[in-house]
């Protein structure tokens, strides 16, 4: 009987097995992230069970499913989990979505990284993926738009002519750049860096988050982080773009025939007579109807642009690697102005050890570009817009240059200022190597250790070459001339610090303390010689003729720092969050007490999601109140010896027989020199709503600057420059708001679209009872900015007027008001504000500003299946620019070529314009500094629009590839403006107090390219 049970016993249990063995099958299949890049580490678990597996290092998965299994659950930290139907299917190749805002993602801080759910203070962060949308070689024109409190200005449109980043708005008049630190290394630089060897970039913006760089963390942090490789298989990434630059934008300028009328006309109304040849070419182009050189058409053109980029990554359970060069060519609107840059870098991890790791970052970059010419008064672009339109840019009867056709105006032919900057060159090669070591669970579970030493070494040269020519008796350059300059920097930092992590019941602690120094030195020499030969051969100093005639400088620079430092996070069941910082900053730039700075700060976080009335409240994901206040120094706005009297040499004196050298202070000293320090005040919440669909931040700020550094005014008699001195105070206070939404829907659909939002009000609060100071300096047209308390810096200073005298009524009451006046019918009505019949200085007011109401940047990201398509747009609204072109284009006079908008211009038939007479001698000097160079500078852009198509796995693998996407992209494409001259994106014009101040800004290109992406 018991034989016969087990033997029924063993069948039933064989017939179970098989039964359920018909009941399961295998589904296979790889994983891939938004880059189509395989993804290892992926968690997959049958919907309803407890049954899953992993990604391999390929991302590959097998899983043994129940037969009536409907779906999988792919999940992976930093992304959106998903929901796979399985139903039929053997193979499912499945790619995982980023999650946007995900409260577990790690974030770089200084020294240091931490769950964004933890953070107190204001940090943001941006995907290197989206700093290689635009086609630049200068990573920080990428981060334009990209983060809510970080303005990002261009120079120029020049290749090469970097940006003025701004983080809450302009926080010093000496210097508001922000600090850099690369991979921990602090720099004033990251030119070197091509975007794509970005991993991500970190936005420190408040104190309470930017106090661990103390003396350097004033003006906010920019922290980048590189790419590095991965325990995966190699992988070789390729990417390529080429495209072509030009621009539409161009100033309304008359051609040759209307420029005669209007110089004629200005002549006639003075009764002064035009010389006899000049009238006779005048009256030869009115009459044969003569259109003329257009010299915007002769100089701005069609360029070339091209970058091709080669990484290879991967690495074991040893060692990881990330190797790579970017090529980047880009030739200027205007001819010989472009820059060619290559990028080379090495960035290598050793696991010594399963608690030791070293890594070895280094980098090589170089550029070379051509010297664009563009002084105020023989640079290009300035000229362009002065020189007549009847002077042709090359005389084909002279074979040469043309000769310039107005007389008793020196203007060098602009042409001639091109083509001479092919010889006009300057490059650099930087070499950049970062070691760091780092040591786990040293003495104790939970205490690191981190070291880094990094070095930087530049080596700089420039070359200029004026050949001689003759155009004609006032056009000419009797000798060549060559001058050369050569430097080198080398600057290196040292850092060392423990960390320590422990988690014990509902505490969490997270405390870090080090110590760092830095060195900074450059050194340079330069010459000058004469009678050059113009072969690029012989184009050297040493084959100067002229041995008379030479000049030779240089200069030399140093400065150290040395630092403490130490930071302590504090959680409380993730509910309550506590920092505290404080570091200590000694600087080689300061005396006695003041030789060190102490820079401390406390914020604290509220997880207001974890609490027990929250958990009922299911659209909400995140709810986070912040609040931080610190203090932080900006050590950049003084130089390396403000603190001594600075001699100048080279006076001669006769002493009895005796020829003796002698000097003469050149600027009176100030021992007492401290730091300008920054307080600032932050409060902030953080929301995410439906299932973490749409992400809401929102920072309010107060920032006050002390003790800004300023030059006393002292009278003139004492024979020396201003000191410098602390003595101003100025606030910033706005809001930074970002706003985000994304979704993927069923049918393969996603798309994000993100809003940020900044506004800053800026203050001088005081100037320790200094007069208020002007700057802003615009060729012929003097200071045309202001600072004083009570106001925003340098804003716009000049007269105010009230339209042109029309009528003779209107002449009678203006002389009656204004006595002193000499305007006649069609002058310009200056308003005397004081009523002492007098246009003068004491009638000036503020005329506007160069602070935007606010600042915004959208950016949109669609994908469906295989193409994805990006567009970014980004505005600045309600701030004012002064057009210091408008001098020449809107002149009353006859010194150069006129705007179209002067051809609408008063005369006696048509009285009803704004625009006044023409008159050679202007005695009312209608030129004067006013509101009429004042114009909106409100623009909308689009920035960049971008559409692309990925290949399908399925065709690409068979071919060995794993990534292939084409696209094609535009920068640039669309500009909404009222602003009249080239690029209403104007940062500045002679220094920091010329902000919103154009003169001849060298247009932004429009950028059509297409690339491709692969990988292998």
């Amino acid at each position: 009987m018991k034989k016969h049970l087990r033997l029924l016993l063993v069948l039933y249990l064989l017939s179970v097995s098989v039964i359920t063995f018909a009941q399961q099958r295998t589904i296979k299949g790889k994983v891939y992230d938004s880059n189509n890049e395989t993804l290892p580490g992926v968690s997959i678990v049958v919907k309803g069970t407890t049954n899953g597996t992993i990604t391999d290092i390929d991302g590959n998965y097998s899983i043994t499913v129940p037969e009536n299994a409907q779906s999988l659950i792919f999940s992976f930290v930093g992304f959106d989990p998903q929901e796979i139907d399985i139903a039929g299917k053997s193979e499912v190749n499945v790619s995982m979505i980023t999650s946007y805002q995900d409260i577990d993602e790690v974030v770089v801080v200084g020294y240091g990284t931490l769950k964004k759910s933890d953070l107190t203070g204001a940090v943001s962060k941006v995907g290197g993926d989206d700093l290689q949308q635009i086609a630049t070689s200068d990573v920080l024109q990428t981060l334009q738009g990209k983060v809510a409190g970080v303005d990002v200005i261009s120079n120029s449109g020049e290749p090469g002519a970097g940006v003025k980043i701004r983080i809450r708005g302009v926080g010093s008049w000496n210097n508001s750049d922000p600090i850099y630190v690369v991979d921990g290394f602090p720099t004033n630089d990251i030119s070197n860096i091509a975007p794509s060897n970005i991993e991500s970039i970190e936005i420190l913006r408040d104190a309470s988050a930017t106090a661990i760089y103390g003396s350097r963390g004033a003006n906010g942090v920019v922290l980048v982080t590189t790419k590095q490789g991965s325990e995966s298989k190699a992988k070789i990434e390729v990417n390529a773009y080429g495209g072509v630059q030009y621009t539409n934008e161009r100033i309304d300028l008359t051609n040759a025939t209307d420029f005669s009328i209007l110089r004629k006309e200005a002549f006639e109304n003075v009764g002064k007579l035009i010389p006899p040849d000049e009238l006779e070419i005048l009256d030869f182009v009115i009459a044969n109807n003569y259109k003329g050189t257009d010299w915007q058409d002769e100089l701005l053109g069609v360029a070339p642009v091209q970058n091709y980029n080669i990484t290879a990554l991967g690495g074991n359970d040893k060692v990881s690697y990330n190797v790579g060069a970017t090529l980047f060519m880009q030739e200027g609107l205007i001819d010989n102005s472009g820059m060619d840059k290559l990028f080379l870098w090495v960035n290598n991890e050793y696991k010594l050890s399963d608690k030791v790791t070293l890594g070895a970052n280094i980098s090589y970059s170089t550029f070379k570009k051509n010297n664009h010419n563009a002084d105020a008064f023989s640079g290009a672009l300035p000229i362009a817009i002065r020189m007549d339109p009847i002077t042709p840019a090359w005389d084909k009867q002279t074979n040469n240059y043309g000769s310039r056709f107005l007389s008793g105006v020196v203007i060098v032919n602009p042409a001639l200022a091109v083509d001479e900057a092919e010889n006009q060159t300057r490059g650099e090669h930087k070499l950049v190597g970062n070691f760091s070591l780092n040591i786990d669970d040293i003495f104790t579970e939970g205490l690191s250790f981190k070291t880094m030493y990094a070095a930087d070494l530049k080596f700089y040269h420039a070359k200029n070459f004026y050949p001689e020519y003759f155009i004609a008796a006032d056009q000419f350059r009797d000798q060549s001339q060559l001058y050369e300059q050569k430097g080198t920097g080398v600057s290196w930092a040292w850092n060392g610090f423990f960390n320590y992590t422990r988690t014990f019941n509902d505490h969490s602690i997270n405390a870090m303390a080090g110590t760092e120094v830095q060195e900074f030195k450059w050194d340079d020499i330069w010459a000058q010689g004469f009678d050059v030969p113009a072969l690029d051969d012989l184009m050297y100093l040493g084959l100067a003729r002229n041995k008379e005639q030479r000049d030779l400088g240089g200069s030399a620079s140093k400065n150290t720092l040395a630092s403490f430092f130490a930071r302590a996070n504090y959680s409380y069941k993730s509910k309550y969050l506590l920092t505290a910082t404080m570091r200590a900053d000694g600087s080689s730039k300061f005396l006695g007490d003041n030789k060190w700075g102490y820079f401390p700060s406390f914020s604290a976080g509220w997880n207001v999601k974890e609490e027990s009335f929250m958990q009922d409240v299911n659209f909400i994901d995140r709810f986070k109140v912040r609040a931080g206040w610190g203090q932080v120094g900006n050590e950049g706005s003084i130089g390396n010896h403000d603190y001594v009297t600075t001699m100048n040499t080279g006076y001669t004196y006769v002493i009895g027989d005796r020829i003796v050298d002698g000097a003469v202070a050149k600027k009176i000293a100030n021992p007492d020199i401290k730091w300008e320090t920054s307080e600032q005040t932050n409060v902030g919440v953080d929301f995410s709503f439906l299932d973490q669909r749409f992400d809401v931040s929102i920072d309010y700020y107060n920032r006050t600057t002390r003790d800004l550094l300023l030059e006393k005014q002292i009278p003139y008699y004492v024979g020396a420059q201003r000191p410098t001195v602390n003595a101003g105070t100025m606030k910033n206070t706005g809001f930074d708001i970002s706003l985000n939404w994304h979704e993927t829907r069923g049918s393969g659909f996603k798309y994000a679209i993100g809003l940020n939002i900044s506004a800053v009000s800026n203050e001088v609060t005081d100037l320790a009872g200094d007069e208020p100071f002007a700057d802003g300096s615009v060729p012929k047209l003097g200071s045309v900015t202001r600072t004083e308390e009570g106001e925003e810096l340098a804003y716009f200073y000049g007269l105010q007027t009230d339209g042109i005298i029309n009528d003779q009524a209107e002449l009678d009451a203006y002389l009656t008001d204004v006595t002193s006046s000499k305007a006649e019918l069609g002058d310009v009505k200056f308003i005397d504000q004081n009523d002492d019949g007098m246009i003068d200085d004491e009638d000036k007011i503020k005329l506007g500003s160069a602070f935007p109401d606010f600042t915004a940047g959208l950016n949109i990201d669609l994908g469906y299946k295989g193409f994805d398509f990006k567009a970014f747009i980004y505005a600045s609204v309600g701030n004012e620019i002064v057009n210091g072109n408008s001098y020449w284009t809107h002149t009353s006079g006859i010194l150069s070529n006129y705007s179209t908008d002067r051809l609408n211009r008063w005369t006696e038939s048509n009285t009803s314009t704004n625009e006044p007479r023409m008159v050679s001698n202007d005695p009312n000097q209608n030129w004067r500094f006013s509101d009429r160079y004042v114009e909106d500078g409100t623009y909308v852009r689009l920035r960049n629009i971008q559409l692309g198509y990925s290949l399908p796995k399925n065709i690409i693998e068979n071919i060995g590839l794993s990534k292939l996407r084409v696209y094609v992209s535009a920068d640039n494409l669309l500009t909404f403006t009222k602003y009249s001259a080239w690029n209403p994106e104007v940062a500045s014009y002679g220094g920091a107090l010329g902000g919103g101040v154009d003169y001849a800004t060298y247009p932004m290109p429009t950028i059509i390219n297409g690339g491709i992406n692969l990988t292998f």
